[in-house]
């Protein structure tokens, strides 16, 4: 390679790697996003129990990740994102006391697909560090497979459902533009992905959440066309 090839080799680097504000940045861009949330199922309704319900896990920790698409307003302090993910593994578990019967339980994996539409506020500076605030609405699968065992003889059988339903959140968070293209960004996420529902089993029984809720920690990189 010449020296003047070399040259433009290293300034073609530099420029990619300066630093830039949110007001530079207008745009179309694209991300990836890992999800790592705190997750909850409230207000649980119960069909079918012989006795009472006896909650054995209704929080877990749970992983995730997606795909974002989005544009960055240029005459507006706004961006605009659809984001695509899925979360997994909310062991979420139960049991009907059963009153004069054996006891129930159910032991349930839930999983949550979600088409998102963020619409986020920028407070934009001079810096590269974005702070930003908005809100989430959007859909949401939640699919629910539950292993129901009869705890008297250990006779077990497979429920499987899904619920569609809205899902809405708030999003607090910071923007870093460490170049031209790329940024990184590390927020947090107040989400309610709707209901879930075990199905009704053969006997007549099932459970129902009130609501999925989840608090989420966002970490993604960004892209800029």
């Amino acid at each position: 390679m010449t020296v003047k090839g070399r040259l433009a080799v290293i300034a073609l680097v530099l420029l990619c790697a300066v630093p830039v504000s949110a007001r530079d940045r207008a745009g179309f861009y694209t991300g990836l996003r890992l999800v790592g949330s705190a997750a909850e199922v409230t207000d649980v309704n119960t069909t079918g129990f012989n006795g009472s319900l006896n909650s054995q896990n209704d929080n877990d920790l749970v992983g995730g990740g997606g795909g974002v698409f989005g544009y960055r307003w240029g005459r507006m302090p706004f961006r605009t994102e659809l984001e695509i993910a899925h979360r997994v593994r909310f062991d979420w578990d139960a049991r009907d006391t059963g009153g004069v019967s054996p006891a129930t339980g159910y032991e349930n994996n839930l999983e949550s697909t979600n088409v998102l539409l963020n619409i986020l506020f920028e407070y934009r500076n001079m810096s590269s560090i974005t702070p930003f605030l908005g809100g989430t609405v959007g859909w949401a699968r939640n699919r629910s497979e539950t292993t129901r065992t009869n705890l008297g003889n250990g006779g077990r059988e497979n429920l499987g459902n899904t619920v569609n339903d809205i899902a809405w959140g708030v999003i607090l968070g910071v923007d870093w533009a460490f170049s031209r293209r790329w940024s990184a960004e590390a927020a947090y996420r107040y989400i309610n992905l709707g209901e879930a529902n075990t199905g009704i089993s053969p006997a007549g029984d099932s459970l129902e959440t009130g609501n999925y809720v989840s608090h989420d920690v966002l970490l993604s990189a960004m892209f800029r066309w």
